[in-house]
């Protein structure tokens, strides 16, 4: 049995449309990334307002715990590619594939992603 847990910390005024939308952007990435075949994995969510960066991804204190801090001030796309670049991160973290400061691949994948999620038209 796979334990997927998805905790929304909703540190603003987010919206249930912004929380849907980060829920299933979320899980969109799960499958996508190749993560779902993990046993455990728990991906807390923040959204406030950030000063320096879109978005951050940072290890948990728990094994295959995740913590990912988006900026509320964007707009839904921006929102969307955000989580996907973090989640990028999660699974360099998970799979142990982290090289450099993580950024060449996040970049590289978000635009891409993004536009794969959207195409599929599930938000």
């Amino acid at each position: 049995m796979r334990s997927i847990k998805i905790n929304g910390v909703w540190t603003c005024s987010a919206s249930m449309h912004e929380k849907k939308v980060a829920r299933k952007t979320i899980q969109w990435c799960i499958k996508r990334l190749g993560l779902s075949r993990f046993r455990k994995l728990n991906i807390r969510m923040d959204i406030k307002a950030l000063k320096d960066c879109w978005g951050s991804c940072e290890e948990g204190n728990k094994d295959r715990s995740y913590i990912i801090t988006v900026d509320s001030g964007q707009s839904i796309r921006n929102y969307v590619r955000t989580i996907i670049h973090e989640m990028v991160h999660v699974k360099q973290y998970v799979r142990n594939e982290w090289t450099g400061d993580g950024e060449k691949e996040a970049e590289k994948l978000e635009e891409k992603l993004t536009d794969e999620l959207w195409k599929e038209n599930i938000l």
